[in-house]
């Protein structure tokens, strides 16, 4: 569901929908993570970004290959630096 809702540009959703996962009790997978982790890239928001991929790391989150490839590509323009690849592994 969130990363549908990324998908389509909902990232305020998303995040609605993942407060509610956490006071319900269900933590984000990595799947979730990373839907999440994109967004911010792809809107720009390296900070937010980081910090949630931070929050992750704390609870064993690994990128996946969507991400890996979104943040090469990011690398590769110039629109990040290696920080942020040193921080998903």
């Amino acid at each position: 569901m969130i990363s549908g809702l990324c998908n389509n540009k909902l990232k305020h959703e998303a995040y609605a929908l993942l407060r509610k996962m956490k006071q319900d009790g269900s933590l984000p997978d990595d799947r979730t993570s990373n839907a999440l982790i994109r967004a911010h890239l792809e809107d720009g928001d390296k900070a937010a970004s980081a910090e949630f991929i931070k929050e992750m790391r704390n609870r064993g989150f690994t990128g996946d290959a969507s991400t890996f490839g979104l943040v090469t590509n990011m690398l590769h323009d110039g629109r990040l630096d290696k920080s942020f690849l040193d921080m998903l592994f």
